[in-house]
């Protein structure tokens, strides 16, 4: 008698994956209460890191599902009781899984080292440039003091710059570009 393989048996146990109408409600209880640094709910970054990726899985060439469900649950891990042994048990697709672990920073954990797990992972990739870019919007940047503004514009750039050069040399060179 052949054993089913050790995947087919952990979705049979899983049952459905959860939708991502299930995923956003699932953090929107997870990130109930908690605020953004401008004072709104914080759930809305991660909506907005979702609705980004949206428009980004695809060119880059992940799965635009698993890609939206990593986003809205990116935080999930990192600030709150929640782990990833959770999300597993909920449904959410080892590649889902995956990619919030890498995207979940560890107490101790340097940035080089967090962002070196994030670019070996290409779906936390694209989750992790969308949350750059959320977390350095401009406008939102304006609503809080200048000093402060100024002092997360100047830390997301230079995460965009170290995560980008770490895909480069996890990765190669892209084709037709140059290494610099």
């Amino acid at each position: 008698m052949a054993s089913i393989p050790a995947d087919a048996d952990a979705a049979a146990r899983r049952g459905p994956v959860p939708s991502l109408d299930d995923t956003i409600a699932l953090a929107t209880r997870i990130h109930a209460g908690q605020m953004d640094k401008v004072g709104e709910e914080y759930i809305g970054h991660p909506l907005r890191v979702m609705a980004a990726v949206a428009h980004t899985a695809g060119p880059a060439g992940v799965d635009a599902y698993a890609a939206q469900a990593a986003a809205i649950l990116h935080d999930v891990v990192e600030d709150s009781e929640t782990t990833l042994a959770d999300l597993a048990a909920a449904g959410y697709p080892p590649d889902v899984v995956t990619a919030v672990d890498a995207l979940s920073h560890r107490p101790g954990e340097s940035t080089r080292d967090y962002l070196a797990r994030v670019a070996a992972d290409p779906l936390a990739v694209v989750v992790k440039r969308a949350d750059i870019q959320d977390n350095s919007d401009p406008g939102r940047l304006a609503r809080l003091p200048a000093d402060q503004a100024q002092r997360l514009a100047v830390r997301y750039a230079g995460r965009r710059a170290l995560l980008d050069d770490l895909v480069l040399s996890t990765r190669g060179p892209l084709r037709g570009g140059a290494q610099g």
